[in-house]
């Protein structure tokens, strides 16, 4: 609670204009109170800003806190998805009392309600990402989930499913916790999943509630819901199809669109774009000026059939399509939306959602991959599929025989997923994904982590078809996937939690270790380590090793890389700067190499030497380079000297400026050169040290044009 707000304790909802009105002030970014004119001081010193005077009282506002904005960003997500009544206030209350026994009654940070569900929601915040235990706070959640049921019934005519939620911004869940919440039936809801619900209401307005409802409540029958429908049955292949039509509004309760830009554990397997805005408003408007009709099938697949039937009418002689009464399933996220997503909710956007009929192809009991073909078939033949989305479906492609470099990158791209969308990892939040729209501090994109991880070959390769084994290989792919997930997570967090400032800094912002090069030179670095341990302690088996002692078996290499970012980055940033391409990682994990080298001389990975050996050379040359260029520049600058002071002729500037023992040297190297050239050329730097004696007292020299950044020694690379 915001210091000096009265406490108030709501036991009512409200609806309509007051949710409009109490949706103006939770959109603020500040939290505002009046208070008497006499308090000013004491609230000044605790951070508050005054924004209006009045005779008596001021109103003051200060920014919101990390638990406040979270409770809001929640709060408004909901009043905006339509629901038809919200909490009002930030110490809304439910009585929880049992019988003979007085309980106070239960603070809620947010409950919602509409036609058919209650949600009620728990706000969990920390200033900066952290572990928490929430054992505490679930064990009360499930002890009231009974009375909280009891007091919602008492205030509507017909039940609503009660749907308990805790919503986290920066806390990571331990798997215990995880665990207790789906025992105690507590789902949660991530900061990264608020994010996508709202950019959808954003797009499709009150409709998301329906993507919501179906995340929360999957499986659960929908109350009041008519769901026969006269159809046509037919095969396709060996596939069973429906074709029917069906008022959008009901269509929406029972469908449910895959999208990628949830990012959570269970959309892996998903594959649909996010929503465009202007195509949604396009589709509407078509739909209202042609009285609702749209002629082409939205395309879906009942996934879950439970108390789905077909009752025909009789067969139409030797074909095998029957029409008949389609009896849908009737329960929450039971249609999955393969292709018409856009049409489908261009309907919700029109006046005629409820009149309208969309027409539907229907497909029974498509398995995943088998959806993700299909998606992939009809849209690479209409709109190309980026290669970000193609990265995160190529694990669902499996449909045919055992390929092991198919399967290796499958891999790949699993764990770049699980990467970017665990909250344990140092790389969430921080992988741009095919949906979005602001890649603000997401200096990775899947695509280059997939390709980071295989080039590391951490989990292995692939030779004359035969999959070899790397260091993070556990038996079988799903083992695999979980250990190598957890050991990578594991292993970046030394980078993410001992340079943090720079970890926290994008490529434009001149960070390299939590970008696309950065994090790929890590994870070859990664495997070098493991080599040279494996090279220099026979016997060990990787395998065998728990992820933190294998993580821990690299962790005293890890220091001088840490330490260099903290002390010499920022000042040697061509170090690790201006290579791109499949060369790029490879050219920066040896500069890793060479750090860790400078530290441990016995750390010989392969190829460090010869590495070393050309950056030397490199740097010889460079500077032999420099000096012809410096010494050429000072020749430039003297000879406009002295031409200044003496004149242009030879008997000027050369015979009276230039010393007779420095005309005679150069006179002779100029005759000796194979290249010959006017004796001048060769003046060397002795001049300026015999030119002294001829200038005026005080007259010095300036070199200009000269790039200081030109001539300082560009690291080893």
């Amino acid at each position: 609670m915001v210091a000096d707000e009265p406490t108030l304790d709501y036991t009512g909802l409200i609806s309509g204009r007051e949710i409009q009105s109490e949706l103006r002030k939770r959109k603020l970014a500040f939290t505002e109170i009046t208070i008497p004119m006499s308090s000013e001081l004491s609230h000044l010193e605790d951070g508050w800003e005054v924004i209006r005077r009045h005779k008596r009282t001021l109103r003051i506002r200060k920014p919101k806190t990390v638990g406040r904005q979270l409770e809001d960003d929640v709060w408004v997500l909901l009043a905006l998805a339509g629901f038809l009544q919200m909490s009002s206030g930030y110490n809304f209350t439910i009585p929880v009392s049992s019988g003979t026994v007085e309980v106070p009654p239960k603070q809620i940070d947010v409950v919602a309600v509409d036609d058919d569900t209650v949600l009620v929601v728990e706000c969990k915040a920390s200033e900066a990402p952290r572990g928490r235990s929430l054992q505490k706070d679930l064990n009360e959640t499930r002890a009231l989930q009974q009375p909280i049921r009891d007091w919602i019934n008492t205030q509507y005519d017909e039940r609503r499913r009660v749907c308990f939620i805790y919503v986290t911004r920066n806390i990571r869940w331990s798997t215990p916790d995880r665990e207790r919440a789906k025992n105690h039936q507590i789902s949660i809801i991530h900061d990264q999943q608020i994010k996508y619900y709202k950019r959808l209401v954003e797009i499709i307005g009150p409709a998301a509630r329906h993507q919501l409802q179906a995340d929360l409540l999957e499986g659960s029958p929908i109350q009041g819901l008519r769901a026969t429908v006269p159809a046509l049955r037919g095969t396709f292949g060996r596939k069973k199809f429906y074709q029917f039509a069906i008022e959008p509004e009901r269509l929406l309760k029972l469908a449910y669109v895959s999208h990628r830009a949830k990012i959570d554990a269970e959309s892996v397997g998903t594959y649909q774009r996010l929503l465009k805005k202007k195509r949604l408003k396009d589709i509407a408007q078509h739909i209202d000026s042609t009285g609702g009709v749209f002629p082409t099938n939205v395309v879906v697949n009942f996934r879950q059939t439970r108390g789905m039937r077909f009752d025909p009418s009789g067969p139409l002689g030797d074909d095998p399509t029957v029409l008949g009464m389609l009896h849908l399933p009737n329960t929450y996220k039971c249609a999955w939306v393969i292709d018409g997503q856009h049409r489908l909710y261009g309907f919700s956007l029109s006046r005629r959602a409820s009149e309208g009929k969309v027409p539907v192809l229907a497909f029974e009991g498509l398995e995943p991959a088998e959806e993700v073909k299909l998606f992939v078939d009809i849209n690479t033949k209409q709109v190309r599929v980026p290669r970000n989305l193609l990265i995160q479906l190529e694990p669902e492609l499996r449909m045919g025989p055992e390929n092991p470099d198919q399967d290796l990158r499958n891999l790949h791209s699993e764990l770049a997923v699980d990467l970017s969308m665990s909250d344990d990892s140092p790389l969430y939040g921080r992988v741009e994904s095919e949906w979005d729209t602001d890649t603000t501090n997401k200096p990775v994109t899947l695509t280059q982590l997939a390709s980071g991880i295989s080039g590391s070959q951490l989990v292995g390769s692939v030779r004359a078809g035969t999959l070899l084994p790397g260091p993070l290989y556990d038996r079988d792919t799903q083992r695999t996937r979980d250990r190598a997930r957890t050991i990578i997570e594991k292993y970046l967090s030394l980078f993410s939690e001992g340079a943090p400032e720079h970890w926290g800094r994008d490529a434009r912002s001149g960070g390299f270790l939590c970008t696309n090069l950065g994090v790929s030179a890590l994870l070859r670095l990664f495997r070098v380590m493991l080599d040279h341990i494996g090279y220099t302690r026979p016997g060990v088996e990787y395998q065998t090793l728990s992820p933190d002692a294998i993580v821990g078996m690299v962790t005293e290499f890890v220091p001088p890389i840490i330490e260099w970012f903290n002390a010499e980055y920022d000042s040697n940033q061509s170090r690790f700067r201006g290579r791109f391409g499949s060369g790029g990682p490879i050219v920066y994990a040896y500069n890793l190499m060479e750090i860790i080298h400078s530290r441990f001389p016995d750390f010989q990975p392969p190829g460090l030497a010869e590495h070393i050996k050309e950056g030397s050379q490199s740097m010889i040359t460079h500077a032999q380079q420099l000096v012809t260029e410096i010494e050429d520049a000072i020749r430039q600058v003297t000879l406009t000297v002295l031409k200044a002071k003496y004149g242009e002729s030879e008997s000027g500037w050369w015979r009276q400026g230039v010393p007779s023992i420095v005309r005679s040297s150069a006179a002779s190297t100029a005759e000796t050169s194979v290249e010959g050239g006017a004796p001048d050329i060769y003046l060397g730097l002795s001049i300026t040290r015999k030119l002294q004696s001829n200038l005026r007292s005080g007259e010095t020299l300036s070199v200009t044009g000269l790039s200081k950044e030109r001539y300082v020694p560009r690291a080893t690379v």
